[in-house]
């Protein structure tokens, strides 16, 4: 069974090397989308482990994307690809819920990596679902009906 990818971008060149690299890892399978627009209509049909986006895109780009997937697919792990290396918009891309950023050209092991941290973190997620969020009250952190304390490290 192999594990289903979105890959989204809008430059042939880009789409066409993802192609190449995901033809040697046999467990995953590569669909992919030219905009964030065709993204958003995949996501719809189809359940996928992964999504990988570039961020400048037309009709929608990657952090539209990023803001509707964490609204409608709560959850799904995003990896955001960019080939201008903007500390601003990797700030808010990590703040929007992606769990990585790599700047183009990236090394095949890296995508790969990421990938790999996103489907562990998907398959770990069920474990804390209706747990809900941590919240801050009174000065402590709770979380689940916890109290939450911080230790320094030494």
């Amino acid at each position: 069974m192999t594990i289903p990818i979105l890959a989204v971008d809008d430059e042939h060149a880009v789409r066409t090397s993802l192609s190449v690299m995901f033809r040697k890892w046999k467990d995953l399978e590569l669909d992919l989308a030219e905009d964030g627009q065709e993204a958003l209509e995949k996501l719809a049909q189809r359940d996928y482990e992964v999504l990988i986006s570039d961020v400048l895109m037309p009709r929608l780009d990657g952090l539209g994307l990023l803001e509707a997937v964490s609204e409608h697919f709560p959850g799904l792990p995003v990896i955001m690809l960019t080939g201008v290396g903007d500390v601003t918009t990797s700030v808010k891309a990590f703040r929007l819920g992606a769990i990585d950023y790599l700047q183009k050209p990236f090394q095949a092991e890296e995508l790969r990596t990421a990938i790999d941290y996103g489907i562990a973190s998907r398959e770990a997620e069920p474990n804390f679902r209706g747990l809900g969020k941590p919240h801050f009250d009174r000065g402590e952190f709770y979380w689940a009906g916890w109290r939450l304390t911080a230790a320094r490290r030494r």
